[in-house]
């Protein structure tokens, strides 16, 4: 058999440095099928010791990190902190984060050189009609060997990567601001469960003193001493006060099932709330100027829309750059068939007549005076919502006073009637009456404070601040 040739053997050597260069740094396949068993793996829910030592670390910009005790349910504390850690949703949210930091390490990584190798065997007649070939007429077969790189990359390298840095912060704020958004909303649904299992008592109250009152009418008007008009009135009272309570139950199963989903629970799972012996002491009028101090820097959507537009500036420059003509340098290494070898260098060089990046360069500052938009109408409507949550809350704290202020006066006139009920100096239905008044009361009462709780988390997220005092 015959010796392979020089050029062959060194052509086969470069193949197999280059193959095995390229398998060590490739990454492999791993299959992640979506299954049933997959799906019913990743919902299940995490044991609450995990959930506890998850929660006792928490690194958030907002939340701080929390003891979870459970004895006795949950308070709506404990509830926005694990929604954090245990929130379907916001963990395929916080997948973003990973998008954006794989984005960042393709913006740093260079483009590859490129190595071309060429072959030419002689082939073919002389003038005098004898075959050519490389062995004989003292001729051998050329190869060429070349190594080329664009060395224009490097001109908007710097840009590419502070671009998709920036864009990483700003998911990063992003996610921590749906996040603390996302406890905000738990935690004032427990307060709204708290609250309505409050109310529910009393309007079950109302619903069976209405419910005697239509049965009494029933028989005096089987004995004749009422009308069918005042069964008629007796009758829709205790329907109105049944589709109250109705209206409490459908509320407290709704916010329940909202609640168990936000914490990635089944919808059978038990749920327990610490009973609410007082709402949180509730922040003053407060000042709006002193609360829109510093707002662009507190509220993380914002400052997550800076980054945004930090790193869309970023991308401007890159593309300014990336105008510039495309350069390729090569070094090269040849030898013809005489043979003569030789070493030189080339340049390659984009004339640009057609292309000069301007449609990337429009797309790119467009989109970045879209951000600079976007940012200033937030702003604009952040400080709007100060002004129309701090007014809401005036009004809802001034009618949560005057209930406060006038609930005495109606319990003291039920109990003096209950009293005079039982020494016959006063008949059932005044009695009913005065009962229902201060249920109404109380059930009013309790709203107005859900409302007042309502405006001042609201006050919380357009402030970008916690305000109010943390219970226990």
């Amino acid at each position: 058999m015959a010796e392979p040739r020089p050029h062959r053997r060194g052509l086969r050597r470069w193949c197999a440095a280059a193959a095995i260069g390229a398998a060590a740094g490739c990454a492999s396949y791993q299959p992640r099928p979506l299954t049933t068993e997959t799906v019913d793996a990743a919902l299940r829910p995490a044991p609450i010791e995990s959930v506890k030592i998850a929660a006792a670390r928490l690194q958030h910009p907002l939340l701080a990190p929390l003891v979870i005790d459970g004895r006795g349910g949950y308070s709506p504390d404990e509830i926005a902190v694990m929604v954090v850690v245990l929130s379907p949703e916001l963990r395929a949210l916080r997948d973003q984060r990973g998008v954006a930091q794989a984005q960042v390490l393709q913006a740093g990584i260079l483009p590859n050189p490129q190595i071309a190798y060429a072959v030419d065997n002689p082939h073919g007649r002389n003038a005098n009609g004898a075959a050519l070939s490389a062995n004989g007429l003292g001729l051998v077969s050329a190869a060429n060997l070349g190594l080329s790189w664009d060395v224009t990359s490097l001109l908007a390298h710097h840009d590419a990567v502070a671009a998709a840095q920036a864009a990483a912060r700003s998911v990063d704020l992003s996610v921590a601001w749906q996040e603390w958004q996302a406890a905000q909303d738990a935690r004032l649904r427990a307060f709204r469960i708290l609250s309505l299992e409050q109310r529910l008592p009393l309007a079950r109250q109302v619903e069976a003193d209405l419910a005697e009152s239509a049965d009494r009418a029933r028989k005096a008007v089987s004995l004749g001493y009422q009308t069918a008009a005042d069964l008629t009135a007796a009758a829709d009272a205790w329907t109105q006060a049944e589709n109250a309570r109705f209206d409490l139950e459908t509320q407290l199963t709704s916010e329940r099932a909202a609640l168990r989903l936000a914490l990635g629970l089944r919808p059978e799972a038990p749920l327990e709330l610490k009973a609410a012996t007082a709402f949180p002491e509730l922040p003053g009028p407060g000042n709006a100027a002193a609360l829109l101090t510093g707002l662009e820097d507190r509220r993380l959507d914002l400052v997550a829309l800076r980054a945004g537009y930090e790193s869309q500036d970023a991308a401007v420059r890159a593309a300014i750059k990336a105008q510039f003509p495309k350069i390729n340098l090569g070094v090269n290494k040849a030898k013809d068939t005489t043979p003569v070898n030789t070493v030189g260098w080339g340049v390659t060089l984009d004339v640009p007549i057609f292309d000069r990046n301007q449609g990337q360069i429009a797309i790119g500052e467009t989109t970045r005076q879209q951000l600079f938009d976007e940012y200033i109408a937030r702003v604009a409507e952040a400080r709007s919502q100060v002004g129309e949550i701090l007014t809401g809350l005036a009004v809802a704290r001034t009618q949560l006073r005057d209930a406060d202020a006038s609930l005495p006066a109606f319990q003291d006139l039920a109990q003096a009637l209950d009293t005079a009920m039982q020494t016959r100096n006063a008949d059932w239905d005044a009695g009913r009456d005065a009962r229902a008044a201060v249920a109404a009361r109380q059930i009013a009462r309790a709203q107005l404070q859900q409302q007042v709780l309502e405006l001042s988390v609201a006050l919380e997220i357009a402030t970008g601040r916690p305000l109010l005092n943390r219970s226990p």
